[in-house]
């Protein structure tokens, strides 16, 4: 047999994710968790964990094992007592899970079913299968690593909030405890220090043994023009803060790991170096950073309500997968000739491009949504934001009292909008930098004869050339 089946497809109507496709995105979204751990998410990411470590704890157990490991079955046990510790003493309560740590169950569970449908239970284990299964054990351990220290990370910060409270009013209200904060902040940092254990030594050396088919031609193709369809059509049908908030973000990903092919096709000379560093690269860099002040913005107006549109779902997250699996080697990034190797770099560079001019486009499609008067966003988010603008409100506030009690959904005042319709015209600006500076990158079909023929391969010449396993490094994302 040959192990966890990382190439696994999804049924029909999922595109081309494989089980490696979801355990990446997995670690992506768990490294996501680092960056968004305010105070305030804290209960919410409690309430997630455990089912984050039920759902890899399952997806362990479902693959074949000679070694017999038992970190992950003490982290889950771990778990199961935390969960009756909530059940009894009542926090965090119920109510909304986190949507980062809700995209990594689903991604486990999804690869847990693959899995199931597929493997042989009682079928003999090859000794590349072995290698895959271990790789594959290895990315879910810190996929529970990186999740432990974000959700530890806001429990922190929460107990901390609740402590000065205590301080200064000697009470909390219902529904907030500082002592059963503290409680879980310890039991994840137990379970956080178990995976760090595990994955001394492992990662991101035992990722070696992954296995990987070709990376198919058109996906990426495909994956640029359904992205650019769906973004359009959901944002005409439903022009929310949230899907404004989860296209810039794909775009920006588009920005930066689209820009990785480019770089590395310039690099190997499929496309013009010179044309590359001194226009392109610093192109790229500004959009980037229009999209990501853009982003800023919408994250404080979309506030915790998040919920995204299925398809626009799906549609960004095989635009990403389509780019990390060129992209993306072991625990980081992959080398200019990995890639090479894996695809026609003259090709992929060229999609990434036609997906970057189309920014411009959806640049004005997002301004013209920011501008319509029937956009509404939760109120508190709302008022976050607008309490970062350097204009004062021309009412007593900038948002009703008692909206914002019940954080109910307000249209957006004058001064945001405009903020906003600002941050849109950068990008808009940004993204026509870009193109401008793509008509002259030009595409060599081959490069020196030095280097690897960039088009023309069979499928097992394709095969990734692997470097000599780097030394521990876990916890390099922190």
């Amino acid at each position: 047999m040959s192990g966890p089946s990382h190439t696994s497809r999804l049924p029909e109507g999922d595109d081309q994710w494989t089980v490696g496709d979801l355990l990446l995105d997995a670690d992506v979204a768990a490294r996501e968790l680092l960056w968004d751990a305010p105070p305030d998410t804290a209960k919410a990411k409690a309430r997630s964990w455990g089912e984050v470590v039920e759902a890899a704890a399952d997806l362990w157990s479902s693959f074949p094992d000679r070694t017999g490991n038992l970190s992950m079955e003490r982290i889950h046990k771990l778990t199961l007592g935390m969960h009756l510790n909530q059940r009894r003493t009542g926090w965090p309560g119920t109510g909304e899970g986190d949507p980062h740590l809700e995209r990594v169950v689903e991604n486990l569970s999804r690869a847990t079913e693959m899995i199931a449908v597929r493997r042989h239970p009682t079928a003999p284990l090859s000794e590349p299968g072995h290698l895959d299964s271990e790789a594959a054990r290895t990315r879910i351990m810190h996929v529970v690593y990186v999740a432990s220290h974000g959700v530890g990370q806001a429990l922190w910060q929460y107990n901390r909030d609740m402590r000065r409270v205590l301080d200064a009013k000697h009470r909390l209200s219902p529904g907030q405890s500082a002592d059963q904060s503290l409680n879980l902040m310890v039991r994840v940092g137990t379970a956080e220090q178990l995976a760090a254990s595990y994955l001394q030594g492992r990662w991101p050396a035992g990722l070696t043994g992954q296995h990987r088919d070709p990376v198919e031609p058109a996906r990426l193709e495909l994956a640029v023009a359904r992205w650019d369809v769906q973004a359009r059509r959901t944002l005409a049908a439903s022009p929310t803060a949230a899907h404004l908030l989860f296209t810039v973000k794909v775009e920006r990903d588009l920005t930066v790991t689209g820009g990785r092919i480019v770089a590395a096709a310039a690099q190997l000379g499929a496309v013009d170096a010179d044309q590359h560093a001194q226009r392109m690269q610093p192109a790229l860099g500004s959009l980037d950073d229009a999209w990501a002040r853009l982003g800023g913005d919408l994250e404080q107006i979309a506030g915790r309500a998040r919920r995204v549109d299925p398809d626009l779902l799906r549609s960004g997250a095989e635009l990403r997968a389509s780019l990390r699996e060129i992209t993306a080697d072991l625990g980081g990034h992959a080398g200019p000739t990995t890639m090479a190797q894996r695809a026609d770099l003259p090709a992929a560079s060229l999609e990434v491009r036609r997906g970057l001019v189309a920014a411009v486009d959806l640049g004005y499609v997002v301004r013209d949504v920011v501008t319509d008067p029937e956009l509404t966003a939760p109120a508190r988010g709302v008022q976050a934001a607008c309490a970062r603008l350097r204009a004062q409100p021309d009412d007593a506030a900038w948002v009703d009292p008692r909206d914002l009690h019940a954080n109910s959904p307000v249209t957006l005042p004058e001064a945001l909008r405009e903020s906003l319709v600002e941050r849109s015209v950068d990008v808009i600006a940004a993204a026509a930098l870009v193109d401008s500076a793509g008509a002259f990158l030009g595409a060599n079909r081959e490069i020196s004869p030095a280097g690897p023929q960039l088009t023309g391969r069979a499928h097992e010449e394709r095969a990734v050339s692997l470097p000599p396993a780097p030394g521990p490094a876990y916890g390099c994302e922190r």
